[in-house]
């Protein structure tokens, strides 16, 4: 699944989208205002003067009206309806754009920090693995007595010192991680 689909997926952008396609819904509808209207209008019914009339056929009623509507003098309000639902749409248009500039850039900042946060964890586990062998070295000369045990002892603390550095980076890559997840609008592994 390709980033921007992922984006796509962002409850916030989904509903600006909603909303955008909404207010140009009600564009489209305050155009149609403009044009003229048809109506039928049917009615279907008795006419009685008394109850015992009133179920016979012969006063049965029923009745068509034809209508025109012409929007030739509410010009100015539709065009001023038109206007307010235009201005109201293109707000949306450019809260929704900004909102994905938003998302694009979050993620965009979150993944190269992640990678960043990938290479040092790769560097640092090279130097766990260095200063272990080191450590091991320095044991293995104080046990033949080649070396006193604090020598021994400080290439030890080398090696916790670097392995609270990685354990520093994987703090930082997992919050950026969740930083990244949080941008693209949920899980992105496995979904």
């Amino acid at each position: 699944m390709s980033t921007f689909e992922l984006l796509a997926r962002r409850p916030d952008l989904q509903a600006l989208r909603g909303y955008v396609t909404a207010s140009l819904s009600q564009v489209d509808a305050a155009k149609a205002a403009f044009y003229p209207h048809f109506d039928i209008k049917a009615f279907w019914g008795y006419n009685a003067l008394s109850v015992g009339d009133l179920f016979k056929s012969s006063f049965q009623q029923i009745n068509l009206l034809p209508g025109l509507y012409l929007p030739i003098f509410d010009g100015g309000r539709l065009n001023a309806n038109l206007q307010s639902v235009r201005t109201a749409s293109n707000i949306l248009i450019k809260q929704y754009n900004q909102a994905v500039l938003d998302a694009v850039r979050d993620v965009a900042i979150s993944s190269s920090q992640l990678n960043d946060l990938n290479q040092q964890r790769a560097l640092q586990q090279l130097k766990v693995t260095a200063a272990q062998t080191t450590t091991d070295s320095a044991r293995a000369h104080y046990q033949r007595g080649l070396l006193s045990r604090y020598a021994a002892e400080e290439a030890r603390r080398a090696v916790l010192a670097q392995q609270l550095l990685l354990l520093d980076i994987e703090a930082q890559r997992l919050s950026t991680d969740i930083t990244l997840i949080k941008a693209l609008g949920g899980g992105y592994r496995g979904q």
